[in-house]
């Protein structure tokens, strides 16, 4: 009973003589626990430890961790800023040019083409050509020919692209204009258009009720009743006109969105094409 006594009461002053023994805040031990945050994910403290270290260990891995960490949380001028750093001899200095057009094509989306002669090695050319083509999908309109973009993906790659080029191309919009007219001519035709059937259908319905009841009590001289609901139908007749434009641009900003959204998972899936390097193992 005595020994594990005195074994319980050594284990506390072993280990606080160890620790004492051990500067946590040297360089090398803040680079570990920094590269524990950063293989973590948690970029943020990551790469405060980092910065604290970064003109005492010179490292290319800590300058290309530090444009990683940035760009993660979303300081596109600090990543792109971080590049300085990485020497042109580096092995990380084409990633972190890629990293750049990363940053520059998730803060705007438009534009990356002016990248598209600068000179790279050709392990990193192709993947270059991959992110520059797919961000021209994001413009108002496309200057390349699909074979242009094809050529460059591999089989899956190019399906996804080809898939994102013809909608792109051809989006699947409905006029509203002509959505409108249909209403028009035949209550709720505007909104089946738009392939809103439950609405179109309540729609012609309703309006058709309400004309009925209209030209009933007129038929039986009622004229009050037959006044009001000539009033509510011909509410209810420009409700549908308009609600069948409004439900055509709503559908067109939908197509817009599910068209970005999607192209924008695309390359999130494939790391914006970025090359692939282990750093937690």
């Amino acid at each position: 009973m005595i020994k594990i006594l005195v074994i319980f009461l050594l284990i506390p002053f072993c280990i606080y003589s160890q620790s004492k023994s051990i500067n946590f805040h040297s360089p090398e031990n803040k680079k570990k626990f920094a590269d524990l945050l950063f293989c973590e994910g948690d970029y943020l403290r990551a790469v405060e430890e980092y910065e604290s270290i970064r003109d005492v260990i010179k490292n290319d891995t800590i300058d290309i961790k530090i444009m990683y960490c940035y760009s993660e949380i979303g300081l596109f001028n600090e990543s792109n800023n971080s590049l300085k750093r990485i020497s042109s001899n580096s092995p990380f200095r084409w990633a972190g040019l890629h990293l750049r057009l990363k940053n520059k094509l998730i803060e705007n989306p438009k534009g990356l083409r002016v990248f598209h002669d600068m000179p790279s090695p050709p392990d990193m050319s192709e993947r270059r050509q991959k992110l520059i083509l797919t961000s021209n999908l994001f413009d108002e309109e496309i200057i390349y020919e699909k074979e242009d973009f094809l050529y460059v993906f591999e089989k899956g790659e190019g399906q996804t692209i080809s898939y994102f080029y013809d909608l792109k191309k051809n989006p699947p919009y409905k006029s509203p204009a002509l959505a409108g007219f249909f209403s028009a001519v035949i209550p709720g035709s505007g909104k089946m258009y738009v392939g809103e059937w439950g609405d179109g259908i309540t729609a012609l319905l309703v309006t058709g009720l309400l004309a009925f009841l209209a030209y009933d009590n007129f038929k039986a001289n009622h004229n009050t009743r037959a006044w009001i609901f000539t009033g509510l139908g011909s509410f209810f007749y420009a409700g549908n006109i308009y609600g069948s434009i409004a439900s055509a641009q709503i559908f067109n900003a939908r197509i817009d969105f599910e068209f970005r959204d999607g192209l924008n998972l695309f390359l999130q899936q494939k790391n914006y094409f970025m090359p692939e390097y282990d750093f937690c193992n």
